[in-house]
């Protein structure tokens, strides 16, 4: 039989024996959680360093990308009249009558293109070259403030839109020195079929007292300056109806600042400019000394672009 000091020391060990399980026990429910946390701290790491990540590139992504949306734009000749209004007096009624008809023959003409991607770069330039009859006119568009509207020019030229037209407007009053040019049917009606958003000009300088009516002030548009032609109307809130049409200014001239600027001729260019502008102009239907056709053709045999990036 057992003493009771055996039966002491049997009782002790067990004591022991189940005291180390349970440490083993605690040891490894420790070892276990410090595991899982290691790994929800890793996978929270993880998540937050590719949110991080994403952002920082959607912000780059937005940075360098605008979101464009060119809008569909009715065909204005649908609003010609069949013939001379009856109201219009009997001197009038032979320019009225001349307009109508350059009109129609003009409707005849008319093209479309496909829209641009509703994505244009914010940054770079564009290299535009036109081929005239007059000689080539070298352009840099540039694409920062205007990527639409640079976009939409860029877009028109490699689709073919302005191949084989004519530059239909020339003005030539003190404030104003432009060749207007874009539209196939040379009416100042025609379009691709839709419209760019307006991004209107910040950084033109001033240039005279603001109009009492407008309250806006003329800005200065440099010589060599491409904008956009538009027909907005700010007082019945007619706004980004800009397209195909566009001005090269000939000489510094006046404006409201109301018209997109894409880009500038290159100097090489400018004598080109000096011989449309030197050879006059033909006054249109209402008999404008400054306003008219270009009294020698401007036509734009190819329009062809190089460093389209898109």
């Amino acid at each position: 039989m057992s003493t009771n000091e055996e039966r002491r020391e049997a009782a002790k060990r067990k004591l022991e024996e189940r005291l180390e399980r349970e440490r083993q026990v605690a040891r490894r429910r420790k070892v276990i959680i410090a595991s899982v946390s290691t790994v929800v701290v890793v996978a929270i790491v993880a998540t937050a360093t590719t949110l991080i990540v994403k952002k920082i590139l959607d912000d780059r992504e937005a940075a360098r990308w605008a979101s464009c949306s060119y809008e569909d734009q009715p065909s204005r000749f649908s609003e010609l009249p069949k013939e001379v209004p009856a109201e219009v007096p009997a001197n009038q009624r032979a320019q009225a009558q001349q307009y109508l008809d350059e009109m129609r023959a003009g409707e005849a003409k008319q093209r479309t293109s496909p829209k641009p991607g509703d994505r244009q770069l914010k940054e770079g330039t564009v290299d535009l070259t036109l081929g005239t009859n007059r000689g080539a006119i070298p352009i840099t568009l540039d694409r920062n403030g205007s990527p639409c509207n640079t976009g939409a020019i860029a877009t028109l030229a490699e689709n073919g839109f302005y191949n084989g037209t004519n530059c239909h407007r020339l003005t030539n009053s003190q404030t104003l020195k432009v060749l207007q040019c874009g539209d196939p049917t040379a009416t100042g009606a025609g379009g691709p079929g839709w419209s760019s958003p307006d991004e209107l000009p910040t950084d033109l300088k001033p240039a005279g007292q603001a109009d009492p009516m407008s309250g806006t002030a003329p800005v200065l548009y440099p010589r060599g300056t491409i904008a956009i032609a538009n027909s907005n109307n700010p007082q019945s809130g007619q706004s980004n109806t800009g397209s195909s049409q566009f001005f090269v200014v000939l000489q510094d001239s006046q404006l409201a600042p109301n018209y997109t600027v894409v880009g500038k001729v290159d100097e090489k260019g400018f004598g080109v400019l000096d011989s449309i502008q030197k050879a006059g102009l033909t006054p249109g239907p209402g008999g404008s000394a400054e306003d008219g056709r270009p009294k020698e053709p401007v036509d734009i045999t190819t329009a062809t672009v190089s460093g389209n990036e898109d």
